[in-house]
This record gives C-alpha cells, sequence and structure tokens, in this order.
C-alpha cells in the first residue's frame, strides 16, 4: 500500500530537516555556546590576557556582552554567532598572552646570559618597545577599504590587507564587516608588510577573491 504525503507537508518537513542540520537556524538559546565563551574569557583573563593582549581580550568581551544581549532580546542565532565569536576572540587572546610571556621570559633569560661581568661594567641598551596597536570599533557603512583610507588609520586604501591580516580571528570575510567589531590596528607596519598589503590589494579579482585573501594571509602563517 502507498501513502500520499500532500505536497505542502513534504516541503515542511523538508524545511525543518533542513534548518536542524544548519547551524544558522537556531531555535532554542544557545546554552553551550554560551558556556564556552564565558570559559574562554575567563581562561583569557587568568592566563593574563589583560596585560598581555588587551585588543583581543577587550573585542571577546564586547562580543560575550553582546551575545548576552541577544540572548535576553530572544535572538538566539544571532547570540549564537556573537558567542562563537566572544570564544575565538578569547581564545586567540590566550594564544598572544601566551606567546608573549614566553618571549619576555626568553628576553629575560637572554639578557641574564649578556649580562657584563661586574669587572668589565658593560652596559647593554634595552631595545625600544614596538609600539601598541590601537583599536577601531566599526561603523555601519564601514569596508575595510573605507577604514584603512581614514587618516587617522593609514590614508591609504590600499593598506586594507593590513586591518585583515591583524583581525583574522574576528573577519572571516574581507568584503563582510559588521558593525560594532573592535579591530586592532598596526600603528608602524613594516616596509614589507606595506608593500605585500598594496601588491595583494592591486592584485585582488572579485571572482577569487577569497582564494586570494586566503594566499595572501598564508605568508604569515594566519590561514
Amino acid at each position: 500500500m502507498k501513502f500520499y504525503i500532500p505536497n505542502h507537508i513534504y516541503k515542511y518537513g523538508i524545511n525543518i530537516i533542513s534548518c536542524s542540520l544548519i547551524v544558522g537556524c537556531a531555535t532554542a538559546p544557545p546554552t553551550q555556546e554560551m558556556s564556552d565563551a564565558r570559559q574562554s574569557v575567563e581562561a583569557a583573563e587568568s592566563v593574563g590576557a589583560e596585560t598581555h593582549a588587551p585588543v583581543a581580550l577587550d573585542s571577546a568581551q564586547h562580543l560575550l556582552n553582546k551575545a548576552q544581549n541577544d540572548l535576553e532580546a530572544g535572538d538566539f542565532e544571532k547570540a549564537q554567532k556573537d558567542a562563537i565569536a566572544a570564544r575565538e576572540a578569547a581564545r586567540q587572546a590566550v594564544t598572544i598572552s601566551q606567546a608573549r610571556q614566553i618571549e619576555q621570559s626568553q628576553e629575560a633569560e637572554l639578557a641574564e646570559q649578556k649580562k657584563p661581568e661586574p669587572a668589565k661594567a658593560i652596559l647593554i641598551p634595552t631595545p625600544a618597545p614596538a609600539p601598541e596597536p590601537i583599536t577601531y570599533v566599526v561603523n555601519k557603512n564601514d569596508s575595510l577599504w573605507k577604514i584603512a583610507a581614514k587618516n587617522s588609520i593609514y590614508g591609504d586604501p590600499l593598506l586594507w590587507p593590513l586591518i585583515l591580516k591583524n583581525n583574522t580571528y574576528l573577519i572571516k570575510a574581507a568584503d563582510v564587516i559588521s558593525p560594532g567589531l573592535i579591530l586592532s590596528i598596526e600603528t608602524e607596519p613594516s616596509t614589507t608588510d606595506v608593500d605585500a598589503a598594496i601588491q595583494h590589494a592591486k592584485q585582488r579579482g572579485r571572482s577569487s577573491a577569497k582564494q586570494q585573501d586566503s594566499s595572501y594571509l598564508n605568508q604569515y602563517g594566519l590561514r
């Protein structure tokens, strides 16, 4: 015996199945994602990210607050996305913090090894610290091109790949950035990085833009 399923019921069932397979179709509070985000932020704070990776930690905390507001407003899909982004930003903060602490430890050991003997009294000049990055909050209708063109940033739109390079944990697609994101802006990029950014911006095509962006980031070991 064959059973006939009305077309509208069949389509409704397919839609339900499809929605259940797509992360974006969040119909329930993202409890696990929120928990992961909070734990990641706490982990970042516990390893000294406030001192060693303040930009990444601030971004993670900002995204976690957004996720909480989205959750309270009943926008579970947006809350889920913001919570995942907060978790990734917090993990990035942990990585940066740990790397900088290791670097500082190695520098301290090296300085101790190079410490002159009392009889010689040789003074070793301390290298100037690298300039701290600045932050920029993305506004509505902003793009990496527009941000890079601002006189307060780089004053040259072709340097937008530098912003992408320094914010890979927030920016998934260079052509789409969301208002409210807190970007880290390197204030004194090297000549090599500037030349690479300009070359990529000039050669980037629309048809394979994402792949080209990945190739550009690969030279820094980011993707």
